[in-house]
């Protein structure tokens, strides 16, 4: 076969596919079942010169004959055999799909993928799973907890389903805001800065700065505002525990959301003062397309906002 007889070959199957809809299968499958268009016609619904019109068009756009006319009967040939075959097939994956459509609304059936901005989120995050597990069983929760600095293209790609950021977006998204927390400066008691009753970014950054890995840049941006920070000098630790205990031991001074330190005051040689800056004050959202939320996606926000670590 030349690459004319081929191109002729599929252009002639595209034409009859665009031809064929899911009612012919219907009609094949009736027709088999009930053995004659009388009877297909009443299990459809249907006139019977209508059933009959259908059956003729799908005929004509396969070019062959499916159902032999005998008498008021109809039977079936070799090739409508093959049709009825894949007419059960398609009619069977219709009914699957529209059963487990029905299943991922109501929550049944589905994946839940997550991510975050902040690691320290998985202070609380855990927390919160295994209640939505008693409610949705069903649904499986997937988990990115690499993907922090990339929260608005995994959103718009569909290859997450909530972003929990510590600001609402102001992209083209759905906040439901989470909890409302404040960013304070973490030093040991005996500290200098420890006199004051709140502390600028310019007190601050005479001193070393203990910070979060994922948290830096927008930190530094933040301070970039009020201050040069091309001098700064910094650390970076990935673990609360461990910028707590680096703050304790006099080593520098952390930047930290009020709800992550505060168990740690009374255990530990630190204390805390406010940061004077229009960010400190954050409210954290989880994000989602704009978009009516199923009912999984609903209960899970609203596990967020009640269990939020607040104080």
């Amino acid at each position: 076969m030349d690459i004319v007889d081929l191109n002729v070959k599929v252009a002639t199957m595209d034409s009859v596919l665009k031809r064929i809809e899911l009612r012919h299968f219907r009609l094949v499958k009736a027709i088999a079942e009930e053995g004659g268009l009388s009877a297909a016609a009443k299990y459809l619904h249907l006139t019977q010169s209508a059933l009959s019109h259908q059956l003729k068009v799908l005929e004509e756009a396969l070019g062959e004959i499916l159902f032999l006319r005998h008498g008021k009967k109809l039977i079936i040939t070799e090739t409508g055999r093959c049709v009825l075959e894949y007419a059960l097939k398609v009619l069977s994956e219709l009914n699957a799909m529209q059963s487990d459509i029905v299943k991922i609304r109501q929550g049944q059936k589905a994946t839940l993928r997550i991510a975050t901005e902040c690691y320290t989120s998985f202070h609380w995050l855990p927390k919160i799973i295994p209640e939505f597990k008693k409610r949705f069983p069903e649904v499986n929760i997937e988990l990115q907890p690499q993907a922090s600095n990339q929260l608005s293209a995994l959103l718009e790609s569909g290859d997450i389903n909530v972003a929990i950021r510590m600001a609402p977006s102001k992209a083209r998204f759905q906040n439901h805001i989470i909890f409302k927390d404040e960013l304070i400066v973490v030093m040991p008691q005996d500290h200098e800065l420890a006199s004051l009753q709140a502390i600028t970014p310019q007190q601050l950054i005479l001193h070393h700065l203990l910070l979060c890995p994922n948290a830096k840049e927008k930190l530094l941006l933040g301070l970039a505002a009020y201050v040069d920070i091309k001098s700064l000098h910094t650390t970076e630790l990935p673990l609360t525990e461990g910028i707590i205990q680096w703050c304790s031991a006099g080593l520098g001074v952390a930047i930290m959301a009020d709800w992550a330190v505060k168990p740690w005051l009374d255990q530990e040689n630190i204390t805390a003062r406010p940061l004077k800056v229009n960010w400190a004050k954050r409210s954290w959202s989880a994000v989602t397309l704009p978009q009516e939320l199923p009912v999984y996606m609903k209960e899970f926000i609203q596990l967020l906002q009640e269990r939020a670590p607040i104080f």
